[in-house]
């Protein structure tokens, strides 16, 4: 028996394209990103797999991480009273220059700045 449209549970949305997949992998654990291993093996898929389906959709594993990165970071800066060097590690950065540089080149701006322009609700 097959499930139909109605027939799913209320919230879940089907993902018919990879990338969209790898991405609800990407944010499922608030508090860790996972490797293209740990991503591949969660879609039952080999590495290259991946990355070849990534590729056929215009996009690869790294673009995709940098996307979830992008957004995790926004949300602690202008949410939470995290350091830049607290962000940078939940987002599994070794070193908070690293993730400085990325933020500057997603954003214009560095970490700081854009904490101090944005109007955001923060929690402590």
């Amino acid at each position: 028996m097959s499930v139909g449209r109605r027939d799913r549970l209320p919230g879940k949305r089907i993902r018919a394209d990879v990338a969209g997949a790898v991405r609800d992998e990407l944010v499922r654990d608030p508090a860790a990103i996972p490797d293209l291993p740990q991503v591949a093996a969660a879609l039952f898929l080999s590495c290259r797999t991946l990355s070849r389906r990534l590729n056929a959709e215009g996009t690869s594993f790294r673009a995709l991480v940098d996307e979830v990165r992008r957004a995790r970071s926004e949300q602690l800066l202008g949410h939470t009273r995290l350091t830049t060097e607290q962000v940078a590690s939940r987002l599994g950065y070794a070193e908070s220059a690293s993730f400085i540089r990325a933020f500057r080149r997603w954003n214009g701006c560095p970490p700081q700045e854009f904490r101090s322009r944005g109007r955001h609700s923060v929690r402590p």
